[in-house]
């Protein structure tokens, strides 16, 4: 019962409150879909200011399995300047695997402190993508 595309602009003239956009990708100030795209955004895969995706959330405020954002509150990978997740890279990172400025978890290579694990982790993790 979802469109393909709804895209959304402006306020209801009968009610005088905010569209939300919903569709398989939705656009607009608020929206909800597979591929929502707008300033608080909603699905599968989520980007906005505040976006709050299942698998990918990309915004100033992102969650999601994996997230990138200022804050990316992820599960699997979150990258960000606060960031969570099982790698979590940031200038503050909560994870298993985190570089950060000032990591906390299990493997941690920041300013303070550089796990042999964290190290090795991160450096294949950046030979995969060179």
């Amino acid at each position: 019962g979802l469109p393909l595309l709804h895209y959304t602009r402006g306020k209801c003239p009968e009610t005088g409150r905010r569209i939300i956009a919903k569709g398989i990708v939705a656009v607009g100030r608020l929206a909800a879909g597979i591929l929502a795209v707008g300033q608080a955004s909603f699905g599968v895969i989520a980007i906005g200011q505040l976006g709050l995706g299942l698998l990918l959330g990309l915004g100033q405020g992102a969650t999601g399995l994996y997230a990138i954002g200022q804050v990316a509150i992820g599960l699997m990978f979150g990258l960000g300047q606060f960031a969570t997740g099982e790698i979590a890279i940031g200038q503050v990172a909560f994870g298993k695997y985190v570089l950060a400025q000032l990591g906390f978890g299990e493997y941690v290579w920041s300013t303070k402190r550089a796990d042999p694990e964290a190290v090795e982790f991160f450096k294949s993790l950046l030979a995969r993508f060179i």
